[in-house]
């Protein structure tokens, strides 16, 4: 059954947007778990910062500690600049050169891949009435029978694959691992896992999966979240108690409307994922903690702010998918809290916004390839 909503495609042609917030804030340094924000001005991000880089102690981190963070800065912005033109070229590489181990995993079989229960709980939300008298019904009686749960308002847990489809993603992704051709890290925190787009994952089998399911969801569960899902971006993180691994995650919120976060492996020991509330509202003292078995997800609003406890031992492998509505993310970017200010880039980067892009910003981050003669007057953009 195909998806109501329109599709990003459909929405405005074959461009893809980002914010130009991208290639300004949200660089994250591990060794002292901050973000920061930075826009190629080294005094001022100095000055905007001068008094919070601090040690452990509470005292001021001497200037070759700072110089060591600006560079270390410096250099995730250069890359974010240079991504788009290298995820292409990933891409061609991977096109021309990766013999699939199974050809099948990459179109979905929704009787073999989706746990029976899953299938039952979409059909159920898809034919309730839309009425909030009708939805609530439903959904007590779907939490009665196992189906779903409710960690806690707004967060929700079910069964979403089979053993089956884990298995044959696993070994697929392994035998990609194994193939030596380039990947990226699939975002700013995690160092270890793919981008499934990269992979061709998305046409045959991630598409009709969060239109045509997630997109149910979403619209039932977490409604203040979306009005309907119309792109996404689909990766996968593997936490790891060795000694280079990602062994947890800290707090932070998403790049999405809504968030499908599933267990496809592993076993471990930790790693509770803990989530805090809306970053948008106060942050919650006791946390809601949850430990997926392989399988199963959990769905959130991607404002929900939360955190990967440390793995203690073994290893966790997640898919993750950041669902994003543009209806939602036109009004305000979730990830600067400001109207958009939009650049083109590659369809790999595409951040879901369905707005024109803007002149100012094309003209102040030329670095992305953005030509200003092609972009929207702030006027145009937001009129």
């Amino acid at each position: 059954m195909a998806s109501s909503q329109p599709r990003k495609e459909e929405l405005s042609g074959s461009s893809a947007h980002m914010c130009e917030c991208r290639v300004t804030h949200n660089f994250f340094v591990r060794s002292i778990g901050m973000h920061f924000e930075y826009d190629g001005d080294d005094a001022e991000f100095q000055h905007r910062y001068a008094g919070q880089l601090v040690d452990g102690d509470g005292d001021a981190l001497s200037s070759l500690a700072v110089a060591g963070i600006l560079a270390e800065v410096r250099e995730q912005r250069a890359e974010r600049l240079q991504a788009p033109e290298e995820s292409l070229a990933r891409v061609q590489r991977i096109e021309q050169s990766y013999r699939r181990l199974h050809p099948e995993v990459y179109t979905i079989d929704p009787k073999a891949f989706l746990a029976e229960s899953f299938l039952e709980l979409v059909e159920a939300l898809r034919g309730c009435q839309t009425s909030l008298r009708g939805v609530s019904s439903s959904l007590e009686n779907l939490k009665s029978r196992g189906l779903l749960q409710e960690k806690r308002p707004g967060l929700w847990t079910f069964k979403v694959f089979t053993e089956a489809f884990c298995d044959l993603l696993e070994t697929e992704l392994a035998n990609f691992a194994a193939s030596g051709l380039p990947c990226t890290a699939p975002n700013t925190m995690n160092r270890h896992g793919v981008i499934l787009a990269e992979l061709g994952f998305y046409p045959g089998l991630l598409n009709p999966l969060v239109y045509e399911y997630v997109d149910v969801l979403a619209g039932q569960l977490l409604p203040d979240h979306t009005e309907g899902l119309d792109s996404y971006r689909a990766f996968t993180v593997l936490y790891d108690a060795a000694v280079d691994g990602d062994r947890d995650l800290a707090l932070h919120y998403d790049n999405a409307e809504v968030t499908l976060n599933v267990n496809i492996g592993g076993s471990w020991a930790g790693g509770q994922v803990a989530f805090y509330g809306l970053a948008t509202e106060e942050e919650s003292d006791t946390p809601a903690e949850i430990s997926l078995q392989r399988g199963h997800g959990v769905l959130h609003a991607g404002l929900d702010m939360h955190k990967a406890l440390p793995i203690t031992s073994g290893r966790r492998h997640n898919l993750v998918i950041w669902c994003r509505s543009s209806r939602v993310r036109n009004q305000l970017c979730p990830m600067c809290f400001r109207q958009p200010c939009v650049l083109p880039t590659c369809k790999y980067f595409d951040e879901g916004f369905t707005v024109l892009p803007c002149r100012l910003a094309c003209e102040k981050h030329s670095e992305t390839g953005c030509n200003p003669n092609s972009c929207h007057s702030d006027d145009d953009l937001y009129g």
